[in-house]
């Protein structure tokens, strides 16, 4: 009974948060890239393109579960930038994710979730599709059907 309420008051936060930041600009990061030694900067990301960003994480059988829906708006939308981000695992962890479940767009690292406090998301999966200025198209524990 107090699992079911605590899951309840998580979704209920959620979608208060999610109104909350629709329309709103999503605040810039600079995360490490998985691999390399470079990182990823929102602001000069986002420039003229559509982002959709997804927080995931290793453990997350919704996040694999949603891979494949991922992909396929990927492969539909090949201009827009998808960037995974990884809510505060170690590499060795997502290395071995990897290994098994394959991404054709960037991974960067939200080692300690900072990054994904600090802009609400508090269950994961979570997209959020950003336009220009960082603008907040979507935001879901789903992939949008279009983008």
């Amino acid at each position: 009974m107090i699992k079911n309420k605590l899951c309840n008051l998580a979704v209920i936060t959620s979608l208060l948060i999610s109104s909350n930041l629709a329309a709103k600009e999503l605040k810039s990061f600079d995360l490490p890239f998985f691999k390399g030694q470079k990182s990823l900067s929102l602001n000069s990301a986002v420039s003229n393109q559509k982002v959709v960003l997804n927080f995931w994480a290793s453990w997350c059988t919704a996040c694999i579960k949603e891979l494949p829906e991922l992909e396929a708006l990927k492969k539909k939308y090949p201009k827009v930038l998808f960037v995974g981000i990884n809510a505060g695992e170690s590499k060795k962890k997502i290395k071995r994710f990897l290994k098994r479940y394959k991404f054709s767009y960037s991974i960067v690292e939200d080692r300690n979730r900072v990054y994904s406090k600090s802009v609400g998301v508090v269950e994961l999966p979570q997209t959020i599709v950003l336009g220009k200025n960082r603008k907040i198209l979507f935001r879901g524990n789903r992939p949008p059907k279009e983008l």
